[in-house]
């Protein structure tokens, strides 16, 4: 759900089968073609944040997903949507999928040599606020960028 900001917002949402790695990327698509018109740096900070997010929603969970190395078709399914919307001032992604029976996502500090879990810190680093919610049913993790205080031309 987006946050209440009492203006018509335009919304594209992207409903994935989550059945191979590669839908990542899909996601990732669509969050630019739908930002292509914005500032160039929001929409790469978008499609980054939404591709970590994404790999989240495909791979972790009670217990760690795996992929084929060669087709990248995952162990266990794992349908997702991406959602983004346009609203005056602050563009909102939000990635909903499988649910956990463990406690919501949260940032982990990592060590240097650690191979992940820097995706939803740099969610935090990056975005003006994001957040997560859900059950053991669904869980949905949101960000949202700010329109306004991207640079303007001259």
């Amino acid at each position: 759900m987006f946050p209440q900001h009492g203006c018509q917002s335009d919304v594209t949402t992207l409903y994935l089968p989550g059945l191979f790695l590669g839908e990542v990327r899909t996601a990732r698509d669509c969050v630019g073609c739908v930002l292509s018109r914005e500032d160039p740096d929001i929409c790469s900070t978008a499609t980054l944040l939404t591709s970590e997010l994404a790999t989240n929603a495909l791979i972790h969970g009670d217990t760690r997903n795996t992929a084929c190395p060669k087709t990248g078709l995952l162990t266990d399914p794992r349908p997702f949507s991406v959602t983004v919307g346009l609203l005056a001032r602050e563009i909102d992604v939000v990635v909903s999928g499988k649910g956990a029976h463990y406690a919501a996502p949260r940032v982990r500090r990592n060590r240097a040599w650690d191979e992940d879990g820097r995706g939803l810190a740099w969610v935090e680093a990056l975005a003006t606020t994001w957040g997560t919610y859900g059950d053991q049913e669904s869980r949905t993790v949101w960000f949202s960028l700010d329109r306004t205080t991207a640079a303007t031309p001259g």
